[in-house]
C-alpha cells in the first residue's frame, strides 16, 4: 500500500462503536467546582446554571482510563501509567521519555509517513493508543453525563484537617464541603472510532468493572462517589458494508444510524477471551 494511501486509511472513519448506559450513584458524591458552594460551604460541587449537578466527560474519561490501566496487564496489554521508569514501557506519554526520543521521532517523520506510523506504534502503549498521546489522537470519546434524576438538593458535610505527624485534628482548621445525595442517575455515552480488538477488550473489561461497581469524583477514600452501570446498550457501524454506510450517512436519528450489536456482555466477552489467549504484548488487529 502506498504511503499516502496508508496514512489516509489510518485517519479516515472506518467503523464506530457506541456504548450508552445509565450511571447510578449508590452513595453521595462530589465533583468539585474549585470555589465556594451555593450553600456558602468552603468546597462547592459543580452545578449548571439551573443548579443541577454536572458529571463532566473529563471526569468519566479519566476514571475510564484509570480502570483500563488497572486491567491492561490481565489482557496481556501494555500500560505506561505515564511513567516509563516505573513500568519499563516505552511510551511517549511519559514526558521524560518523550524528550529523550524526540529527535528519533523527528527523524522518523522525515523518513516518510510509513516510518512515522511504525515509530508511533512501537512507542505508544495499548492504553495510550486508545486514549491518545502527544503524537497521536485518541480513538475514544466520552461526553458529559446527561442528568436523568436526582434528589434536587445539595447536602453539606463537615471536615477537619488532620496533622499527619500527630494524627490528630488541627485546631481551628475545620471546613465543610458539599455533596450530591445518592440516587442521582445520568445517561452516559462512550464512542470508539476505528477500534481495534485490543481497544474493545480494554473498554469491555472496564465496562464489566463499572457494571459491578466503581468510584468517581472527589473524597472517594471517605466513601463518596460509589456508582454502578445499568441499561447498557451497544450500537455500531462498519463503513465497509455499503448498506450500513448508506444508513449511517442518510439517517438523522442517532438510534437509526447505527446497527444494534446485541448483548453487550456477550459482545465484549468474546473480545476479552480472544485477547487473553494472545501472547503478552499482542494487541490484536
Amino acid at each position: 500500500m502506498p504511503q499516502t494511501s496508508e496514512a489516509i486509511f489510518e485517519t479516515r472513519l472506518r467503523a464506530r462503536v457506541c456504548i450508552q448506559a445509565h450511571l447510578v450513584f449508590d452513595t453521595a458524591w462530589r465533583i468539585g467546582s474549585g470555589k465556594e458552594g451555593e450553600t456558602l460551604s468552603d468546597l462547592g460541587v459543580l452545578l449548571d446554571v439551573a443548579g443541577r449537578p454536572v458529571l463532566p466527560g473529563s471526569s468519566l474519561k479519566g476514571r475510564l482510563r484509570s480502570t483500563c490501566e488497572s486491567v491492561a496487564h490481565a489482557l496481556n496489554l501494555t500500560a505506561c501509567m505515564l511513567d516509563h521508569e516505573a513500568t519499563g514501557c516505552n511510551c511517549v506519554s511519559d514526558v521524560k521519555y518523550y524528550h529523550r526520543v524526540r529527535e528519533e521521532y523527528r527523524s522518523a517523520c522525515r523518513s516518510g509517513l510509513q516510518q512515522r506510523l511504525r515509530w508511533i506504534n512501537q512507542h505508544t502503549c495499548a492504553v495510550c493508543k486508545l486514549f491518545g498521546s502527544p503524537v497521536m489522537a485518541g480513538r475514544l470519546r466520552v461526553g458529559d453525563g446527561k442528568l436523568q434524576d436526582w434528589a434536587d438538593l445539595v447536602q453539606v458535610r463537615d471536615g477537619v484537617v488532620i496533622d499527619r505527624d500527630s494524627q490528630a485534628a488541627v485546631n481551628v482548621l475545620k471546613y465543610d464541603y458539599e455533596v450530591v445525595p445518592p440516587g442521582a442517575r445520568f445517561e452516559i455515552q462512550i464512542d470508539l472510532d476505528n477500534p481495534t480488538d485490543a481497544d474493545q477488550a480494554l473498554v469491555g473489561a472496564a465496562l464489566f468493572e463499572w457494571h459491578a461497581g466503581s468510584t468517581v469524583g472527589g473524597f472517594t477514600s471517605r466513601g463518596l462517589g460509589r456508582f454502578h452501570l445499568e441499561n447498557i446498550t451497544l450500537r455500531g457501524v462498519d463503513l465497509s458494508d455499503p448498506k450500513q454506510r448508506v444508513r449511517f450517512l442518510t439517517r438523522t436519528r442517532p438510534e437509526e444510524r447505527l446497527e444494534d450489536l446485541g448483548d453487550w456482555e456477550r459482545y465484549f466477552s468474546e473480545r476479552i477471551e480472544a485477547q487473553v489467549r494472545r501472547p503478552e504484548g499482542g494487541p490484536g488487529k
